[in-house]
C-alpha cells in the first residue's frame, strides 16, 4: 500500500491547492488563537485572581457568537463566504493588537479587557460560520469528513503546541507579545484567502427575502430536520456543562492541583495531544457512516472523564482525564461537524453551521460564567462535578434519539 493510501482521505484533501492555503493560513491562526486563549487566561487571573473574572472573560469572549451567528450566517450567505470571513478577519486582528498595545503599555484593566474581549467574540459569530462553510467548497465532498477532521485537529494540535510556545514567549517577551502575535495570524490568514481560487457566487443566496427572513428560515430549517434538531441538541448540553472546564483550568492549577503557571500549561498541553491524535485517527477514517455512535459514545465519556477530574486533586490524575477528555472532545467536534456538513442543504449551509458554532462558542461561555461564579463560593471543582454529571443524566435521557436518527444525518444529502 502507498503512503499516500495509508494516510486516505488526508492525502486527498491536500491535492486542493485552495485547502492547502486554507489549512497554512488556519494553522496560523490557530496558533495565534491558543497563544490569545492562554494569555487571557492568565491576563485575567492576575488582574484579580478571581474566578468569577475568569468565567466572565470566558464568557465575553464566547458569548457573542451565539447571539449573533445565526444573523451573521444569513449575511455569509446572501454576500458571500469569504467576504463575510475576511471582514472579521481584519476586525479580529485590530482588536488583538489593541488588547497588546494596552497590555504591553500597561493600561490594560479587568472593564476594559473585558469590553475588548466582547468585541472579539462579536467577530468571531462573523468569522466561524463563514470560515468552516468555506471548506465544502474547496474539498471533494467524499473529503469533506477527513478536511475537518484535519481542521479540527489542527485546531487541538494548537492546545499541545501552543502552551509550550507561550511558556517561552511569555518568560521572554510577556504577556503582550501573545496578543501581538495574534493580530498578525488573522492578517496572514487573510492573505491566504485573497489568494484562493474560488467561485465568487458558489456561497451567494438568491431571492428576496430579507437577512432577518433568511435567518428565521434557517433556524426553522435545522429545527424541523429531525437528523440535524437531534444532534444539535444532544451536543449543546456537551458545550454547555463539559467545555467551560477549559475557561477554569488556571485556577484548578492553582487552587486544586497547587502547580501554577506550569500546571496549567501542562493540563492544556496533555487535552491538546489528546485531541491531536484523536483528530489524526477520524482524519485518516474519513468517512461518516457510523460517526452518530462515536459522538454520542464520546459524550459520555467526556462527562465520566470529568466527573474523575473534578474530583481529584492527584495532579497526574488529573493529566490522564485532561487527555481523555480532548480525545473525546475532539471526535464530538469532528462528528457534529461533519454530519452537519453531510446532511445539510448547501443553500442553507452557512446559517445551520452558523447555529453550530454559535452553540459551539456561545453555551461554553454561558457555561463558565455560572461555574465561575459558583467557583467564588464553594469551590472550583464542585460546581464542575455537579456539571458533569448533568451532562451525563442529559445523555441517559437523549442519546438513544439520535442513534435512530443516524440516517438521516450519515446519508449523503448535501
Amino acid at each position: 500500500m502507498s503512503i499516500k493510501a495509508r494516510f486516505g482521505g488526508i492525502s486527498r484533501a491536500f491535492d486542493s491547492q485552495n485547502y492547502r492555503y486554507y489549512w497554512i493560513g488556519g494553522s496560523v491562526s490557530i496558533l495565534g488563537f491558543w497563544f490569545s486563549k492562554l494569555a487571557l487566561g492568565l491576563l485575567a487571573w492576575q488582574l484579580t485572581y478571581s474566578p468569577f473574572w475568569l468565567g466572565i472573560i470566558g464568557f465575553s469572549a464566547a458569548f457573542p457568537a451565539a447571539v449573533f451567528s445565526p444573523f451573521a450566517g444569513a449575511i455569509a450567505d446572501r454576500y458571500g463566504l469569504r467576504r463575510v470571513a475576511l471582514f472579521a478577519l481584519f476586525g479580529s486582528a485590530f482588536i488583538a493588537f489593541t488588547i497588546g498595545f494596552l497590555t504591553y503599555s500597561n493600561r490594560i484593566t479587568i472593564e476594559v479587557l473585558t469590553i475588548l474581549v466582547l468585541l472579539q467574540g462579536v467577530m468571531l459569530a462573523f468569522d466561524l460560520p463563514a470560515r468552516q462553510a468555506l471548506v465544502y467548497y474547496i474539498v471533494q465532498k467524499r473529503d469533506l469528513s477527513s478536511a475537518i477532521a484535519i481542521n479540527t485537529t489542527t485546531f487541538h494540535l494548537g492546545a499541545f503546541i501552543g502552551p509550550g510556545l507561550f511558556a517561552i514567549s511569555n518568560t521572554f517577551f510577556g504577556l503582550s507579545f501573545a496578543f501581538f502575535f495574534n493580530a498578525v495570524s488573522f492578517l496572514v490568514f487573510s492573505i491566504l484567502l485573497i489568494c484562493m481560487n474560488l467561485d465568487k457566487t458558489s456561497s451567494e443566496s438568491e431571492g428576496d427575502l430579507t437577512i432577518l427572513d433568511e435567518m428565521i428560515e434557517g433556524i426553522k430549517y435545522a429545527f424541523n430536520h429531525h437528523g440535524i434538531f437531534a444532534l444539535l441538541s444532544l451536543v449543546a448540553a456537551c458545550h454547555l456543562f463539559i467545555r467551560p472546564y477549559m475557561d477554569l483550568l488556571p485556577a484548578f492549577s492553582d487552587l486544586v492541583f497547587v502547580a501554577g503557571e506550569t500546571g496549567f500549561a501542562a493540563l492544556a498541553g496533555v487535552s491538546g495531544l489528546g485531541s491531536s491524535l484523536g483528530g489524526l485517527w477520524l482524519a485518516i477514517r474519513g468517512k461518516p457512516e457510523g460517526l452518530t455512535k462515536l459522538l454520542s459514545i464520546s459524550i459520555l465519556i467526556a462527562s465520566i472523564a470529568l466527573i474523575i477530574f473534578s474530583s481529584t486533586t492527584f495532579f497526574y490524575l488529573g493529566l490522564f482525564c485532561m487527555f481523555v477528555l480532548g480525545f473525546a472532545l475532539i471526535t464530538i467536534a469532528v462528528s457534529s461537524q461533519s454530519l452537519i456538513q453531510n446532511a445539510v442543504e448547501p443553500s442553507k449551509r452557512a446559517r445551520v453551521i452558523s447555529l453550530t458554532t454559535g452553540i459551539a462558542v456561545g453555551f461554553p461561555a454561558v457555561g463558565a460564567i455560572i461555574l465561575g461564579s459558583l467557583g467564588d463560593y464553594v469551590g472550583i471543582q464542585l460546581p464542575l462535578l455537579i456539571s458533569a454529571i448533568l451532562c451525563a443524566s442529559y445523555w441517559i435521557l437523549k442519546s438513544r434519539r439520535l442513534i435512530r436518527q443516524s440516517k438521516l444525518v450519515e446519508s449523503n444529502n448535501g
